[in-house]
């Protein structure tokens, strides 16, 4: 009888494990298309990119700026293969340059068109904006790949930020 419950248990435990971890979605084409669409439909602004700091999916960041983008490079060296996408906002208000990592992460550089610094969005909550009033710094979820003996805060989350890398602990 004790076996009996240990093993219901135990299928419990897996059932549950699966329901709360999903199976991923299908890693991203590779080597990405270009969709040939440099030119938002919005622009780039501070405003604007508030918007993104929920956006966990590339496809919802270009559907964002309602456009796809422009393919500019596509980096298979190194220990992040990524493809970088670029955007002029509309009427030639701001730009922004996204990181799109193999695995399906992304980060994405903003440069408003109403402000004088970057912002920096990416698929795990991050949002840093040093010209906004006031600062934001929010690092978002420990992502990962970003290995558990370093400590998540703001002395280590400006490393990781743009996305996957060899993280080191120390000022990037």
């Amino acid at each position: 009888m004790a076996r009996l419950f240990f093993l219901l248990v135990r299928v419990a435990i897996v059932v549950a494990g699966l329901a709360l971890c999903p199976a991923s979605a299908e890693a991203p084409k590779w080597p990405p298309d270009d969709p040939g669409q440099g030119t938002a439909k919005v622009e780039i602004t501070t405003a604007w990119a508030g918007r993104l700091r929920d956006i966990r999916e590339f496809a919802d960041l270009q559907k964002a700026a309602g456009a796809g983008g422009r393919l500019a490079s596509i980096e298979n060296a190194g220990d992040a293969p990524h493809a970088v996408y670029t955007w002029t906002g509309a009427g030639g208000r701001g730009a922004m340059r996204a990181f799109v990592y193999r695995a399906g992460g992304f980060a994405a550089i903003l440069t408003p068109a109403d402000s004088a610094g970057e912002i920096i969005v990416n698929n795990f909550g991050a949002f840093v904006c040093t010209g906004c009033s006031p600062p934001v710094r929010a690092c978002g979820r420990r992502p990962s790949w970003v290995p558990h003996t370093l400590h998540w805060d703001t002395f280590d989350c400006g490393c990781t930020l743009t996305g996957p890398q060899s993280v080191r602990a120390g000022k990037c």
